[in-house]
This record gives structure tokens, sequence and C-alpha cells, in this order.
């Protein structure tokens, strides 16, 4: 009983949860990530022949890849090339 009513009790001071600082990946590994997202997105093609869904998917998926290579561009340090 002595050791239920101990762990019931509550401290005074509240709990403080402490989180961890985001560690951020280097610059050049994101930069790789984004290059390969570029290069699956160019490289999907729609399977089946005369399907209008299928070739606005492979048009949109060019797009979002020309949108990402045009944010690396952005921030990409100037020595550095998008391959």
């Amino acid at each position: 009983m002595m050791m239920t009513e101990h762990l019931t009790e509550f401290d005074d001071q509240p709990a403080v949860l402490i989180e961890p600082a985001p560690v951020p990946a280097p610059i050049g590994s994101i930069f790789e990530d984004l290059h390969d997202v570029v290069f699956k997105l160019r490289s999907y093609t729609e399977s089946e022949e005369n399907n209008d869904l299928g070739f606005g998917v492979e048009l949109g998926m060019q797009r979002a890849a020309e949108m990402i290579e045009n944010v690396m561009r952005r921030y990409q340090p100037e020595d550095q090339t998008i391959g």
C-alpha cells in the first residue's frame, strides 16, 4: 500500500520535456536526394498506349521535376552543379 501511495504522489515541480534539436543534414546529401527524386520523376513512363490520363501524369511529373530543379538552382552553392 505504501508503495502505491508513493507512486501516485505528484511532484510539486512540473515535468519538463526536452526535445533534441534537429540535426541538419549536410547540404550535399540533400541535393543528392533531390537529384535522385528528379531522376525518378523524369524516368516515369506510363506503359499503356493511347492513355490520355497516363500522358497527363507523365507531363505532371516532368513539371514537378522542373520545379524541384529550379529550387535546387536557387539554393545550391555556387561551387556545386546539378548533374
